[in-house]
């Protein structure tokens, strides 16, 4: 017997055993045939600079092993902006320019959307996506933003039916596979202990060695929820949905993004966490290859990357928000909406939705501990909400990208309209050493004006502009390229009548939140994602690679849209492992 056939005997015997309660479901999909199908992992905020750092320090042995047996990572440019919701918005439907931010103001309903909130995706998702199929129909969604229409959503923070993963699995499951898994329940249970040490350990670690610093607030609690929990679970139930063949499965790693805010993207916790990532992306990786329920293509990627930065009022003595009410007419103040932590409530509400389907004293604990984190909430999680008696002003940020809206009208204004509504504000962001430059719509909707410290530049279709006019793009990337990029993201109708992108220089990138990684707009390693393919797909074969939306075209639309020519058959299986299926082509 060849080595092969006899290693893959003995991962689905193993998992056979382990995966057992899932075995109807999987026999179920392969009596209609084998599909065609893939599954997506995406390591949230990591550039490719900062993996291939880590592949070279030997924090990735799973995923180096895996691009040394016949795959290949590549780089592309981000979209703008660089930020998950906007990501999946086009990797799941396509649709590009309907998410401006992480966080805006909607000025017809005068409501600010943020994308921590489940109600607000709802909403958003609701009014973007009417009418459109989602990537995920018929499959899964772990962990993200979007559920892309996935049949099963399960930590993903907008779906019109989602499903807690205790639900998807049952009461007399969950048992078994407690049973059957003594080993991943212990390690989550002590893993969770040496997180909150190690966590204890770093902050004094970086408060010592790192000049920027952010405050810890709830970021303890966040930090064993992404990097022990939900990473645990997540795995199991895309390894699950494996096995059984789900046909669409696409999960987030969310752990280094939050470590990297908090850290920094090249510092030791952020790139130490990804040692752990590695190890669960090798989980499904060997599940891929040997108990895979339907032909998969495995697609590892990122959204965007982190460039290093600082917090813009450990600075500058000030957050944006008090700057900029320091510039408004008399008795005003500008409403904001922010915060360090972008998934808190997004977690939170992971665990709630769990706990709801258990009134016992899991229930009890979890409304305890919710009253406790309320109470502390608002002075851990700093400017969050400031209320504007006197309306006027509302800024949005998040991370290095920011909107302010002129709330007198409902339109978007031209930058006229703003200089006539709030005098001098314009100029002074434009000089803000914290503020790179400003995007503003003119008079003409099909002009966009960019107010930089050295002057201004009017954008204009098909318009060709020298070196000397584009010179000062030149620390956030290639002029010529973010010219294009700069004026289609400046006719979204839902961006701030002036758009405040974070100014790069010597000390990293300005970051609005208190943040020391930022990403969200343009400039350094936030704009450059990664992506792993096997090493003959056509994708690979291009030169360079922009934006999503050949993510959702070319890589994963076209893999479940090709024909597939494998004949059905039956699937007879002896009781722990499928002889007939686990002979790969």
């Amino acid at each position: 017997m060849e080595f092969s056939v006899l290693t893959n005997r003995l991962f689905a015997f193993y998992y056979g055993i382990k995966l057992f309660p899932f075995r109807k479901e999987r026999l179920a999909r392969f009596s209609q045939g084998r599909q065609k199908g893939f599954v997506g992992v995406q390591i949230d905020g990591l550039s490719f600079p900062h993996m291939q750092q880590a592949l070279d320090r030997g924090y990735l042995p799973q995923i180096e092993r895996y691009l040394r047996r016949g795959h290949k990572m590549v780089e592309y440019h981000a979209g703008i902006p660089s930020t998950t919701p906007a990501a999946q918005s086009v990797i799941f439907y396509g649709l590009e320019g309907g998410v401006p931010a992480f966080r805006w103001y909607e000025k017809a309903t005068g409501q600010i959307i943020t994308c921590n909130d489940p109600d607000h995706v709802q909403m958003f998702r609701e009014k973007l996506f009417k009418g459109k199929r989602g990537l995920l129909e018929s499959g899964s969604s772990y962990c993200n933003i979007i559920d892309g229409d996935a049949a099963r959503s399960i930590f993903t923070v907008s779906s019109p039916h989602p499903q807690t993963l205790f639900g998807r699995l049952g009461g007399m499951r969950i048992l078994m596979l407690m049973l059957l898994n003594p080993l991943r329940v212990c390690r989550m249970l002590f893993a969770t202990l040496i997180e909150y040490y190690i966590n204890r350990k770093d902050e004094w670690y970086h408060q010592r060695k790192r000049k920027w610093r952010t405050t810890e607030g709830l970021f303890p609690i966040i930090r064993i929820l992404c990097n022990v929990i939900l990473r645990e679970l997540q795995t199991f139930g895309v390894i699950a949905d494996i096995y059984t063949g789900v046909p669409r499965i696409y999960t987030t790693y969310s752990g280094y993004d939050e470590i990297a805010h908090h850290f920094g993207p090249d510092s030791w916790p952020a790139m130490k966490n990804l040692i752990y990532t590695d190890r669960r992306i090798g989980e499904i990786i060997r599940a891929v290859e040997h108990i895979a329920g339907a032909d998969y293509l495995l697609v590892i990627l990122s959204d965007h990357g982190q460039t290093p930065g600082y917090p813009f009022q450990k600075r500058f003595g000030a957050t944006l928000g008090d700057v900029v009410s320091a510039f408004l007419r008399e008795n005003q103040t500008a409403t904001i909406s922010s915060g360090q932590l972008q998934f808190t409530h997004i977690q939170l509400s992971y665990l709630e939705k769990e706990l709801d389907a258990h009134q016992d004293w899991r229930r009890r604990f979890y409304q305890t501990t919710k009253k406790y984190l309320q109470r502390r909430i608002r002075d851990l999680v700093p400017e969050t909400i400031k209320i504007d008696p006197e309306g006027g002003v509302v800024i949005t940020y998040s991370s290095s990208l920011a909107h302010l809206y002129i709330t007198e009208t409902s339109h978007r204004l031209s930058w006229q309209e703003v200089e006539e509504a709030q005098p001098m504000l314009l100029r002074f962001l434009q000089k803000h050493k914290g503020i790179g430059f400003v995007l503003a719509r003119g008079d003409d909707p099909h002009e966009i004006f960019i107010f930089h410290q050295n002057g201004g530049l009017c954008l204009s279709p098909d318009e060709i502009y020298s070196q000397q006019e584009i010179a000062f793009l030149r620390p956030y990337g290639i002029p010529d390229d973010l010219i294009e990029e700069l004026y289609r993201f400046g006719g979204n109708e839902n961006c701030g009548d002036l758009i405040l992108f974070g100014a790069i220089d010597e000390e990293g990138i300005a970051c609005f939140d208190d943040q020391v990684g930022g990403h969200g707009s343009i400039g350094g390693e936030q704009s450059r994602p990664f992506l792993i393919l096997p090493i003959d797909h056509p994708v690979l074969q291009r030169g360079r690679l922009s934006g999503y939306k050949f993510l959702y075209e070319d890589v994963f639309k076209q893999q479940i849209s090709d024909s597939w020519n494998r004949p059905n058959f039956e699937v007879k299986a002896p009781p722990f492992f499928d002889s007939e299926l686990i002979l790969h082509d």
